[in-house]
């Protein structure tokens, strides 16, 4: 891969991959600098790495600084879902409905928030659960069950 190939998967997946990780529960912060390094790693790997996308998104994901289990993976109660650019003003940055999605996100349990936020960026089972290690199986129970739940708080109006 050549030095261009690599300037253009940057401009491409380095937003992308902040996201994810907000959407995972990250704090802009912490998901700025995790991307960051997973760049810079990925720049000094480059000419070796065969999946970029996979590979950014594992190590990305791995370096997101973890302050114990609780803060990684923390779930907002849904009542304070409305006051979540208040508790998370790194969300203001998005547009009203990408707020609507991202406070949904963060009222799930952590193993679907983060599967979740896995999924729709773009990884297969399989992928995720290697990165969560946990069984494929496990994922599509996960991601079911978030599906199922996001579905019931749209459905009541919980946004």
């Amino acid at each position: 891969m050549t030095e261009n190939g690599f300037a253009s998967f940057f401009q491409e997946r380095f937003s992308r991959t902040v996201v994810l990780l907000i959407s995972a529960g990250a704090s802009r912060a912490d998901a700025e600098d995790a991307t960051q390094e997973a760049m810079i790693q990925a720049w000094q790997h480059w000419q070796s790495i065969r999946e970029p996308t996979a590979w950014l998104r594992t190590v990305a994901f791995r370096t997101w600084p973890k302050q114990g289990d609780n803060q990684r993976f923390k779930t907002v109660p849904l009542e304070d879902a409305d006051r979540s650019t208040v508790l998370y003003p790194d969300l203001s940055i998005f547009a009203t409905e990408q707020q609507q999605v991202l406070r949904l996100l963060r009222a799930l349990p952590p193993m679907q928030r983060a599967v979740t936020a896995l999924f729709y960026d773009g990884a297969p089972c399989g992928e995720i659960a290697e990165l969560l290690d946990v069984s494929e199986a496990t994922v599509r129970s996960h991601l079911r069950h978030a599906r199922r739940t996001l579905k019931e708080m749209m459905a009541t109006g919980d946004l």
